[in-house]
């Protein structure tokens, strides 16, 4: 990877504060809907949720998305809510897909307890590229531009702060 897209990591974190406002707030028994939020040169905007009898159906249509309709756009992000295995057991995780011209450039992995066991973010995300995880220096360059586009939602005023303070220091999906 070149350069990191900044542009498309600010949009993909403004996303992960609008999946992680609603995943806060989902009564038990629901689901997050997978979404995109896609982003035109002129900054013009367009979020779109994905539609699917079951969330699995959802799910399929989101991942459809990243390799059909996200060409289109310069720069999409694309969240869906899945459980990732661990030694432990499940871990819920939202992963965020950053698109940009229809290809996939990295995906961001954040582990977080959901709102029915008191709603919080574990550890660090985890930053990926087509070979793995990012380097150190990379992944934090990376999860510093999704900061700043979760800090611009208007809509959560000091959330994403208290969720920062509050968030564990450790991920579980990290063997160490």
């Amino acid at each position: 990877m070149a350069g990191l897209p900044t542009a498309a990591l600010q949009l993909a974190g403004f996303l992960m504060a609008h999946a992680f406002w609603a995943t806060s707030e989902l009564p038990a028994g629901s689901t997050y809907q997978p979404q995109s939020l896609c982003m035109r040169g002129d900054g013009s905007r367009s979020l779109q949720s994905f539609e699917g009898a079951t969330p699995k159906a959802q799910d399929d249509a989101a991942r459809a998305f990243i390799t059909g309709g996200a060409a289109q756009w310069p720069d999409c992000a694309i969240a869906r809510a899945v459980k990732v295995g661990t030694p432990t057991g499940d871990v819920d995780a939202l992963v965020i897909d950053v698109v940009q011209n229809g290809g996939n450039v990295m995906t961001v992995v954040q582990a977080f307890r959901p709102a029915t066991q008191g709603f919080r973010l574990l550890g660090d995300e985890l930053v990926m590229g087509d070979g793995g995880p990012l380097p150190p220096l990379p992944a934090a360059q990376a999860a510093a531009a999704m900061r700043v586009g979760a800090i611009d939602h208007p809509g959560l005023g000091d959330k994403w702060q208290q969720w920062e303070m509050a968030r564990d220091r450790i991920s579980p999906l990290v063997q160490r």
